[in-house]
């Protein structure tokens, strides 16, 4: 099985948390696993072989339409604001969204996430020699040498997508979308690419923005629910399909015997909090997360 690694990070960000997240990725990963870094703006100061960069922009240019087309408009980039000729959030936002429904949110930042979207469009198009393509979020940290299967058992060869869920079948919308600061694309299934050029269909036509919400999770989770009744497929959830506990699916899943993940303001204090941890997470025993602090009042 080949497998290709990709990230990328926030422009600006490389010395806040990129830099220790992707360098612990080629310190720790199995060194059959091909790392590759997106960028957006030049390639930072980094000694390390292995890893791979892609210029965004350059591999990307219906990114780069996209971004320009919206990119002096507020709506799309999570703002209130409304312009001539612009978007708008969904009416149905008022009966079926959550608290942030009338606030700015990167919930609707559909600019600043379709550089995610198109690193993976991107790596799932251009791997032919590949199995899978796996995206973990450079606001990572890999804790310690993640074993040579590790990934191989995790991703079944029958399934097209391995992913944290945090779906719950007895909310009436299903839930909540995933956490897609990892997620397993099988490049062997028979309907991955046309799940990849929906994907980006959705940026290329503009008809992202007749989803309810616009960032990466929330049209992944779209495109999802969609394959699954149109194309009858079968996906890997890790997250709440298997009962794991916890707000913080990542760290409470297999992956956080490994990895960390410093989602939202924990990229200041530079690791998950104790008070992340749920059960069977707690019982581990790692000296990583007997070390993590406590949260602060």
């Amino acid at each position: 099985m080949r497998i290709k690694l990709i990230t990328s990070y926030k422009p600006g960000c490389w010395s806040t948390y990129a830099k220790k997240g992707i360098e612990s990725m080629a310190e720790q990963f199995p060194d059959d696993i091909d790392i590759f870094v997106y960028l957006e703006e030049q390639k930072p100061d980094c000694n390390f072989e292995r890893i791979n960069w892609i210029d965004l922009h350059q591999a990307e240019p219906n990114l780069v339409k996209f971004k320009e087309r919206h990119r002096h408009d507020p709506v799309a980039n999570g703002k209130l604001e409304e312009i001539s000729g612009g978007v708008r959030r969904l009416p149905e936002l008022q009966t079926l969204g959550g608290a942030d429904k009338n606030n700015e949110s990167f919930l609707w930042d559909a600019v600043r996430f379709s550089n995610k979207v198109f690193c993976i469009v991107n790596a799932c198009r251009n791997s032919d020699e590949y199995d899978y393509v796996i995206w973990l979020d450079a606001d990572t940290f890999t804790f310690r040498p993640v074993p040579e299967n590790f990934f191989q058992k995790l991703c079944p060869p029958d399934t097209m997508l391995t992913y944290l869920g945090r779906e719950d079948p007895q909310h009436p919308d299903g839930g909540k979308f995933p956490e897609c600061g990892f997620v397993c694309y099988n490049l062997k299934h028979a309907d991955i690419k046309s799940f990849i050029d929906t994907w980006e269909n959705l940026y290329n036509s503009d008809t992202v923005f007749k989803i309810l919400e616009w960032h990466d999770s929330y049209v992944f989770w779209h495109l999802v629910k969609q394959f699954k009744i149109d194309k009858k497929i079968t996906v890997n959830d890790i997250g709440y399909g298997i009962n794991v506990q916890g707000h913080h699916v990542f760290v409470n899943s297999v992956l956080g015997k490994y990895i960390d993940h410093m989602k939202g303001d924990r990229k200041h204090t530079g690791s998950s909090s104790k008070e992340d941890l749920r059960h069977p997470a707690k019982s581990w025993n790692l000296e990583y997360w007997k070390k993590v602090p406590r949260r602060k009042p």
